[in-house]
């Protein structure tokens, strides 16, 4: 595919950056009253270019004057190379240096130095200003970039200027169209008859004449009815190109610089950015604790506060992981550029990037910090384990929304790191591959210390086991994390309770024979039993195992509980089961007379039997009467 640029023309006010931008694309880009009155350029102006080869890219050229740095920095966000003017006659000059710093924090590699009004200085001052400007980029991104003398009066320079552009352009790498689409909106204007109109350089993605999209902060959707790159009508926009968009369904007034149009349902609204941040050495002043500040972030400026994890104080130059508070949502990816500007004066103080677009509230201390340490950078896999660091798991869509991969790179990452034993997916839970080994080590542990202390019974009731380990855990995830438990051979479970595999149900020695009586008792007496409480106090069995000793019976499956005072026999319970059943058919509701009738048993067996029935899930009480809801008893 075709890749698409946009080049950002920057610099200090009055070094002929719009003049330079006409000369190269023929396009005046002042468009303003004002701006053709004053002489000064007040709002952004964009233009095709034509290259040697034919190419077309195109060019903003941005405010110089410091009154109109937001314009500036909306602009710039989203270029992919940068032409700085440099006024031959005045070199580098206050605005050139904060175009200069902002264009670094904004991650823009490449660039060329223009070094305009070649025509009004002399050789000896020309090579004097250039060696100036070459030791000013040093250790930048800048270092080593042509620094090209031209002239826009006489057009000296020019040529070599668009071969220049040309040759850098093409060791850019191709822009990801896959991806979801996502365009900042730096204009909005109306076209009489055609409705609303924005513009916008295209991060991510592409978009084609037709396409539903949504419109970020309103969360409103909208139809494409036309699009435009270079002034002229195309079906389809990529990433890298400028863009205007007619859309339908939404009035122009309601939106402005610094909404955004997406794919729809992929991107979320945050109002906290866990960021990797920078300021800027030349100051005399320390950035304290919960500063007040203003944000650039795509095309959007909004208040916001600084959070530091681990200080109090940021001093000029240094880096710093921490997080930005948000006086308002908006919509961001990991690796974002931005830039924070101080509210008086409004002097830039540093950048970033984005290290996770859904922050949350973070304690204060070293760990934090760590756990952000995961993000810098950048590493696909470490930007997952920090997704899932939070609770060691999360869905698929949880971290689609995080990380904004797109859906197909995602689930290539997630089978390459599972295949490398690195997490394991629970349907559309992903859980680390290490979170999953302590989740399983510490069930072990509990479950054969519950063995241990419980030998009789059969195993531990999984609501205490996921009360007392799992609260955080969903429904549906536990029920998955005992899927995998019983597919590794690790447990078996109930309907109620969970073993370890090699657990076997036993008496302690000194209680077999005493549980030997008990159960001979019990076998005699059929259903016309004794209370357990009375057959247990007589055997002279202990207060505190008489429940753990019925429960081992029970769930032998040699006795089945009737009602709370007794168990009884269970070939015995199930053989009067079958009777009834075949006496009182499904379908017709029976009483209770009918069954003391048929089995010839006192009330006080009578109604536990009975009441047995509706827990057994065998009959259903409806009003005075009984009906089947089981045809077949279990055995």
């Amino acid at each position: 595919m075709e890749n698409h640029f946009t080049i950002g023309i920057a610099g200090h006010i009055d070094h002929g950056k719009t003049t330079l931008t006409k000369k190269l694309t023929n396009v005046d880009t002042d468009r303003l009253k004002e701006e053709k009155e004053r002489g000064v350029s007040i709002e952004l102006g964009f233009a095709p270019l034509q290259l040697p080869s034919g190419m077309q890219v195109g060019v903003v050229d941005v405010p110089g004057h410091e009154r109109f740095i937001r314009q500036m920095i909306a602009g710039a966000a989203g270029i992919d190379l940068v032409i700085l003017v440099i006024a031959a006659d005045e070199g580098v000059m206050p605005q050139t240096r904060e175009h200069f710093d902002i264009i670094r924090f904004l991650g823009i590699e490449r660039g060329i130095v223009a070094l305009t009004k070649k025509d009004l200085v002399e050789t000896e001052w020309l090579e004097m200003v250039t060696e100036e400007v070459r030791e000013w980029v040093e250790g930048s991104f800048l270092e080593g970039a042509p620094i090209l003398p031209v002239s826009s009066h006489t057009g000296e320079g020019i040529p070599e200027l668009l071969q220049t552009i040309e040759a850098n352009l093409s060791t850019i790498p191709e822009r990801e169209t896959a991806e979801p689409f996502r365009m900042p909106i730096d204009r909005v204007f109306t076209i009489k008859g055609a409705g609303a109109v924005v513009t916008g350089t295209i991060y991510e993605g592409q978009v084609s004449e037709g396409d539903i999209v949504e419109v970020y902060p309103l969360g409103e959707r909208v139809k494409i009815r036309q699009l435009n790159v270079h002034h002229h009508t195309v079906t389809t926009a990529y990433a890298g190109q400028r863009a205007a968009l007619n859309l339908g369904g939404i009035d122009f007034k309601v939106m402005e610089r610094g909404f955004a149009l997406t794919a729809p349902d992929y991107f979320r609204k945050t109002d906290r950015l866990d960021i990797r941040f920078q300021m800027l050495a030349h100051h005399d002043f320390k950035l304290k604790q919960r500063t007040r500040v203003r944000l650039h972030i795509g095309t959007s400026e909004l208040m916001a506060k600084i959070i530091f994890f681990d200080r109090n104080e940021l001093d000029p130059g240094d880096e710093v992981l921490c997080q930005l508070q948000l006086e308002e949502e908006i919509i961001a990816k990991p690796g974002d550029p931005f830039i924070v500007r101080r509210l008086s004066p409004t002097t830039t103080i540093g950048g970033g990037q984005v290290l996770s677009p859904y922050g949350v509230k973070r304690k204060f201390g070293e760990k934090t910090v760590e756990l952000l340490n995961l993000l810098k950078g950048g590493d696909e896999w470490e930007m997952l384990q920090y997704v899932l660091s939070e609770n060691g798991f999360a869905t698929i869509e949880e971290i689609d929304f995080q990380l904004a991969f797109g859906m197909d790179r995602l689930k290539e990452l997630l089978q390459r790191y599972q295949e490398a034993n690195q997490l394991e997916q629970f349907n559309e839970y992903v859980i680390l591959a290490d979170t999953l080994k302590e989740w399983t080590d510490k069930l072990k542990v509990t479950l054969m210390k519950y063995h241990k202390d419980q030998p009789m019974r059969v195993g531990m009731k999984k609501s205490e086991m996921r009360s007392k380990l799992f609260p955080h855990l969903t429904d549906k995830l536990w029920r998955e994390y005992i899927g995998w438990l019983k597919s590794k051979n690790i447990i078996e479970e109930t309907d109620e309770t969970m073993k370890m595999r090699s657990h076997k149900p036993e008496l302690p020695a000194p209680l077999k024979a005493t549980v030997e009586k008990i159960i001979a008792t019990l076998r005699k007496e059929g259903l016309a039993v004794s209370t357990y409480a009375d057959l247990a106090q007589k055997a002279g069995i202990k207060p505190n195992q008489t429940n753990d000793v019925k429960a081992y019976l029970i769930e032998q499956e040699s006795f089945v509980s009737m009602g709370p005072d007794f168990i009884v026999d269970a070939p015995t319970y199930w053989e009067m089961v079958n009777n009834l059943q075949q006496e009182l058919p499904q379908g017709t509701p029976f009483s209770t007379p009918q069954v003391k009738d048929i089995l010839n048993v006192s009330r006080k067996y009578l109604i536990p039997f009975l009441e047995s029935l509706d827990d057994q899930g065998l009959t259903k009480r409806v009003e005075n009467e009984r009906i089947w809801i089981k045809t077949i008893a279990p055995k």
